[in-house]
């Protein structure tokens, strides 16, 4: 048994296991959704929306991991871009929201992305995430309090944008700032290494990089628990599954975007 197959073979039925959780009646995604609806409550909302965007991609993710085809995927899709319609211009962004504008507002514009990509089963718009990549760049400098475990995280998870874009120097300069990530060292330390070896590492060489880190990251147990993740700490796994399933596709692949999301979901979960 070759090592992706010894993979499928344990992180399968731990995706269907986890998935039939989630799609529970009484107290899983079902009832999140009967419960609240995308816009509720939306005129009094104090907190940028981005979170509500990614709770309904996370959703999606959730169940399409081993059931793609079922019709809560889509329902939850379309829930995203109700929220995205609605904020996109809300003047709250320049009062109530302006706090972590930048920051909030990049990963806004970059799960709607995701969300609207992935229901059309179109390409990326790389020009929307080279956008949304500074916004969050900026942000993550200088819109937290500190120099925090979340936005060291948010930070690189900015220049994950840029790579999906194609703009790689972009990404490997920005990688070179001049500033430490704690306990986040991990996910920088691969993503720096990811670059180095795009130009003129083998197809086996990058495929064993990026499935080291992508094999435990879209385990459905991860992330461990706080006190034993030490240098592995991440925030927002579902969209980071995303981000490196594209990621795996582009450039492992080799393969278009558009036409493909299926598999490219399908990675995640086998």
């Amino acid at each position: 048994m070759n090592a992706s197959s010894y993979q499928q073979s344990i992180l399968r039925p731990r995706w269907v296991e986890a998935t039939k959780r989630s799609l529970d009646e009484r107290n899983g995604i079902p009832a999140v959704l009967r419960q609240m609806q995308p816009l509720s409550d939306w005129e009094m909302l104090r907190g940028a929306p981005s979170g509500r965007v990614e709770d309904e991609l996370r959703n999606a993710l959730q169940i399409a991991a081993s059931e793609y085809d079922n019709p809560l995927v889509r329902t939850c899709l379309l829930r995203a871009l109700e929220v995205v319609s609605a904020g996109a211009e809300d003047y709250r962004w320049n009062s109530w929201w302006s706090v972590s504008r930048n920051v909030d507002h990049g990963r806004f514009i970059s799960t709607g992305e995701f969300a609207r990509a992935w229901l059309e089963d179109r390409k990326l718009n790389n020009s929307l995430l080279v956008e949304a990549s500074g916004e969050i760049l900026k942000g993550a400098l200088e819109e937290r309090p500190t120099w925090s475990e979340l936005a060291q995280c948010e930070y690189v998870d900015g220049v994950q944008l840029l790579i999906l874009s194609g703009d790689l120097a972009a990404a490997s300069q920005h990688l070179s700032i001049k500033k430490t990530f704690n306990r986040v060292q991990r996910y920088f330390d691969w993503n720096v290494r990811f670059l180095e070896m795009l130009p003129s590492a083998s197809r086996e060489s990058l495929l064993a990089h990026l499935d080291a880190f992508f094999d435990e990251v879209r385990d459905p147990a991860f992330p461990p628990p706080r006190e034993l993740r030490g240098a592995n700490i991440v925030f927002g796994v579902p969209l980071l599954r995303l981000r490196l399933a594209l990621i795996r596709w582009i450039y492992i692949e080799q393969q278009s975007v558009a036409g493909n999301w299926r598999h490219i979901i399908g990675q995640i979960g086998y």
